[in-house]
């Protein structure tokens, strides 16, 4: 086998000039255009990527968005009327969600995935939905549990006084739960989002474990609530007299809480690089596509984490203008990390 060498031909410049106009389209819909403009910079960076000088090309999808953006905008509009009294009952729009998530998810992979071709290889998703609901089923169980207790706990919200110490337990034994099952689904769909891809014809197989990534998920879970949640209470502890926000005012109370989001965000850059540095390779090491190629991962996690930590400060440094940069540098880290050896 040979190694086929990976390069980038892109630019922080040439990633803030093409996301100028989505920044702009962002501002004027108050966020709502994030996902659209996350997904035209990934193709960018994409579309900048050469595998042996040759570079990888988005081709037409024939299949349309629109009846995905149709779904997804009906359930936000029903969701919005069930606020009002007007909708469905909430566990019914729960269930609902559930079920719509997996097709959504399967849609849009089957859309990225078959824009993409190198050389003559095309590459198309071809999972089926029984793969795809079967990948779902901790979402789905998730989902079913939620629904069945969402009166409860809505019962119990509207009646303060029955928060005490003893609900307590009850949400830990909640959270225990339902991190793992989080940690599997997300699982579930990186490996089918793989083993569902057919490059030229050729299968891919994926050789990452559920118990790498559970413990990759646990871990960053502990150094962020070391390194950002915990020293946030705690500062609040020290100048508030208080964890809680319910003796302050409802504006002191908002500006206090973005404080403490922004906080926690510049806090927990180092632990968020270490799982992106440490995700990067758990996924990409050990790559197969058949018996043709093999791919292998020799990121310096380290170094990454030092190099995202130090862009994410000076991104926030800079109210965002570093972002591209940042956003190329980490970009062209991993694929110099990247060994592709093919036949």
């Amino acid at each position: 086998m040979r190694a086929l060498p990976v390069g980038f031909t892109g630019s922080g410049e040439g990633l803030r000039r093409h996301a100028r106009r989505d920044l702009l389209i962002n501002i004027v819909l108050g966020g709502l255009y994030t996902s659209v403009a996350r997904r035209r910079a990934a193709e960018y960076l994409t579309r900048c990527t050469i595998i042996d000088d040759t570079p990888i090309v988005h081709v037409p999808v024939a299949h349309s968005r629109w009846p995905a953006i149709l779904l997804a905008a009906a359930f936000v509009a029903l969701r919005a009327a069930s606020e009002f009294g007007s909708g469905p009952p909430l566990p019914l729009l729960i269930a609902g969600g559930v079920l719509l998530l997996p097709w959504l998810w399967a849609t849009v992979v089957a859309r990225t995935v078959g824009a993409l071709r190198w050389r003559e290889l095309q590459l198309a998703f071809d999972a089926s939905w029984r793969d795809v609901y079967l990948a779902s089923w901790p979402l789905l169980v998730l989902g079913g549990a939620w629904a069945i207790a969402q009166p409860q706990v809505a019962a119990l919200a509207s009646a303060p006084d029955s928060l005490d110490a003893r609900w307590l337990p009850v949400a830990a034994a909640a959270g225990a739960v339902a991190f793992p099952l989080l940690a599997r689904v997300a699982f579930n769909f990186q490996r089918l989002r793989f083993t569902g891809t057919r490059v030229g014809g050729a299968q891919v197989s994926w050789a990452a474990g559920f118990p790498a990534y559970l413990r990759l998920w646990l871990l960053t879970a502990a150094g962020v609530l070391a390194t950002a949640v915990a020293p946030v209470l705690l500062l609040r502890r020290a100048l508030l007299g208080s964890i809680s926000l319910e003796d302050l005012p409802v504006t002191e109370a908002v500006l206090v809480y973005c404080v403490a989001l922004i906080l926690v965000w510049v806090l927990s850059a180092p632990a968020r690089a270490w799982y992106e540095a440490r995700h990067f390779i758990l996924t990409w090491n050990g790559l197969r596509v058949a018996d043709t190629a093999k791919v292998e991962c020799a990121l310096d996690a380290r170094a990454f984490v030092r190099m995202r930590t130090a862009d994410a400060w000076r991104t926030f440094a800079t109210f965002g203008f570093h972002a591209p940069q940042a956003a190329v540098r980490a970009y062209r880290a991993k694929l110099a990390s990247l060994t592709v050896w093919s036949a």
